[in-house]
């Protein structure tokens, strides 16, 4: 199994200049390819953006010898892909889009290693090769690595360095990883949500609720400030540098707590001994969402796909198996009784049932995605009871709480 890996380089001052140096030189060769191709498009109507032709382009940008020649042919497909992406939007007729530009000439473009070939890890000690045609004469370069050490890997497949002005240098390693073996054979279904972010339930009637409520304020926070700064417009589509800004910042303050929270439930899976985990096929979500317009802009930008995908490949990481299956009508239908009717969800958190089934709406939508996933009889027997919150356990995680039920009492009660 394949896992990226995030680290921070720690350098010297003259190992950092040299990177970065390289990375100008990958800038460079970036645009002297986008020039080629525009210059042959404007002389003969057409542009060959393929390896062969742009194998000769390169022989002749003397920056190309600036750093190692595989990063610099990895530079040639970043350029070789864009252009098949345009002229594949222009083939589907959406002509709006314009031809691959230039990038800044102060722009650090990314250096990439591939297949184990250029680089070296030793402990902390990453060594980097810069090729052997460099004016300074500098052939390769060592940096340390500040990374998280709980993954024990098999072997690292590709290394990415890149840098940002927040973080500076960074290094992004593609490692291979064995997967644990499962603990058990339960079973466990997830509702995914927006105010309980993921709402799981076990075989037994136990739960799990994941609160999403910090993930909406951070959200809240960056759209009330992204309405104090000019957006892109229809006739100008370029977005200012401060609101790009603001897209970086709440994206990773959404992804960090989006880690968080899949990686302790993957965790917790794995204690409890589950071996396949349902989740309910979000496909067409948003076509199919519709109430008020400002309901509807929430629930459209909410991450579910980015947290299927992540709880996939955490769960993979214990030999959990990952299923989706169809979530129609879970949230609507009477766990107990099987009624479908809308009307039954009173009001936040809250599904009651003519039949006196009283829980809390989410806890009843998982569990109708396990009656569909493992064509089970219903979970939890009829109760009075009504479990409109879910229990607070001291469990905190970063800036996240996780909410739990511990047994089928507590779920009813």
């Amino acid at each position: 199994m394949m896992l990226t890996l995030k680290g921070k380089v720690v350098a010297s001052g003259e190992a950092t200049a040299i990177l970065l140096d390289a990375m100008l030189c990958a800038t460079k060769v970036y645009n002297g390819l986008i020039w080629h191709l525009r210059d042959e498009l404007e002389r003969t109507g057409k542009s060959k953006a393929t390896r062969k032709n742009l194998n000769a382009v390169l022989k002749t940008l003397p920056r190309a010898k600036g750093y190692y020649s595989l990063s610099a042919q990895a530079t040639r497909d970043e350029v070789i892909q864009a252009y098949n992406s345009f002229f594949a939007l222009r083939k589907a007729g959406r002509t709006q889009h314009q031809m691959p530009g230039f990038r800044r000439k102060t722009e650090y473009s990314p250096l990439r290693y591939y297949e184990g070939f250029g680089f070296t890890l030793e402990g902390d000690q990453l060594n980097l090769s810069l090729g052997t045609g460099r004016q300074d004469g500098v052939k390769s370069v060592s940096v340390a690595l500040q990374m998280r050490q709980d993954v024990a890997y098999q072997r690292i497949i590709n290394v990415l360095i890149t840098y940002d002005k927040e973080f500076g240098l960074c290094a992004h390693l593609v490692v291979e990883v064995k997967a644990r073996q499962p603990l058990g054979n339960r079973k466990v279904a997830v509702d995914l949500g927006e105010t309980q972010a993921i709402t799981a339930i076990f075989e037994d009637g136990a739960s799990l609720l994941y609160s999403g409520r910090l993930i909406k304020s951070i959200r809240r926070y960056w759209n009330k400030v992204r309405a104090r700064v000019k957006p892109p417009t229809a006739e100008n589509k370029r977005k200012s540098r401060r609101f790009r800004q603001i897209e970086r910042k709440e994206s990773r303050q959404v992804q960090h707590l989006l880690h968080i929270l899949t990686a302790d439930f993957a965790r917790r899976c794995w204690l409890a001994g589950v071996d396949t985990i349902a989740i309910g096929d979000l496909t067409g979500i948003r076509e199919r969402i519709d109430y008020s317009d400002e309901l509807n802009q929430r629930l459209h930008a909410w991450p579910f796909r980015k947290i299927v995908d992540m709880i996939t490949y955490k769960a993979g990481l214990y030999g959990i198996q990952v299923v989706e299956v169809s979530e129609a009508y879970t949230s609507r239908a009477c766990h107990a009784c099987g009624e479908v009717r809308k009307s039954n969800r009173k009001h936040r958190g809250l599904y009651v049932c003519a039949c006196g089934w009283h829980v809390h709406a989410d806890v009843n939508g998982a569990a109708n995605i396990f009656q569909n996933a493992y064509k089970v009889s219903p979970l939890i027997e009829r109760s009075s009871g009504r479990v409109a919150r879910p229990v607070v356990l001291p469990i905190r995680l970063g800036w996240h709480t996780v909410h739990e039920t511990k047994s089928k009492v507590a779920l009813a009660a």
